[in-house]
């Protein structure tokens, strides 16, 4: 795509975030029927969810007929002609969104031969009852709404600052000492998106992810790269952390939305110098002593 069809469609995603948004907003703190995808009673879905699904799904399809798309909720249009798909979570965090706690978040992300080239993100707003948006395009910048975006400055974690480091970590890694004493104010405010958006705009200092799903994260590389950070993957069974370049199959091709879907990996989200400081300070735990460190985990 050429910087004048980018530019195009973060304009039309920004606004189709911004109305998905609303739609949430009118049902959130209200009575709600609440379904559940897992047998636990672990996975909610709302009305709200498939009514957020169901306008992008139809908005993208009016104004893009040709694209791609996929989304949380099941919606999924296959374009075999078209390089670009576009990636939906309708409601992240919907737990939050269920027992009225305002962190939740509605993202689209637009990949171009898999790479993510436009992000938009609406979050509720504690200074606008309406809310605000998180976009980016490829080459664009980012934004909070009209306001330019950037990731925390700091040279390595701050223990003062607030970070997002997933508790299955403790399973897979040990931390040299430097790290240990400053993982930051560790929070999980339970949305993935959210958790993306405050680093892009530098209000959490980074974010670690164990296997977040593509919805989730497709709309927060753009936003991050262009703040000024940096998305990176660990490969080699955790031995070493690459700059994302996009989902792509183990040999450069494209791949399909059905292996898009499952796509799944551990991810660090933050600026060069932080992320630089936190992956030489893991050490990978051998598979004995994952065992072992999962085990104690369950006894204490």
């Amino acid at each position: 795509m050429d910087n004048k069809q980018l530019e195009e469609i973060e304009s039309f995603a920004t606004q189709l975030c911004y109305d998905a948004g609303q739609i949430l907003l009118d049902y959130f703190q209200k009575p709600i029927s609440v379904d559940y995808k897992s047998k636990d009673q672990t996975n909610p879905v709302t009305e709200a969810d498939k009514r957020s699904e169901e306008y992008l799904r139809e908005s993208i399809i009016k104004a893009f007929p040709g694209h791609g798309i996929l989304a949380e909720e099941g919606s999924q249009v296959n374009a075999e002609d078209s390089d670009c798909m576009w990636v939906i979570d309708p409601l992240d965090g919907t737990t939050n969104f269920v027992n009225g706690f305002p962190m939740f978040g509605a993202s689209i992300g637009v990949l171009d031969k898999g790479v993510p080239v436009v992000g938009c993100v609406f979050l509720p707003s504690p200074k606008d009852v309406k809310g605000d948006v998180f976009h980016a395009r490829k080459g664009g910048g980012a934004f909070r709404n009209s306001e330019s975006i950037n990731v925390s400055s700091d040279k390595k974690p701050r223990r003062s600052r607030v970070s997002v480091f997933p508790a299955a970590y403790q399973q897979n890694f040990r931390f040299k000492d430097e790290f240990r004493q400053s993982f930051g104010d560790l929070r999980s405010p339970g949305s993935t998106v959210y958790e993306i958006a405050m680093t892009a705009c530098g209000v959490m200092q980074y974010a670690m992810f164990a296997h977040p799903w593509i919805w989730d994260v497709a709309a927060g590389i753009v936003l991050v790269k262009e703040a000024g950070g940096v998305v990176l993957n660990p490969k080699n069974n955790y031995s070493s952390w690459e700059s994302f370049a996009g989902f792509k199959g183990s040999d450069g091709i494209d791949l399909s939305p059905a292996d898009l879907e499952s796509c799944r990996s551990p991810w660090l989200f933050s600026n060069s110098d932080i992320a630089s400081f936190i992956t030489r300070n893991l050490i990978p735990r051998s598979s004995l002593g994952r065992k072992v460190s999962s085990i104690m985990r369950r006894w204490f």
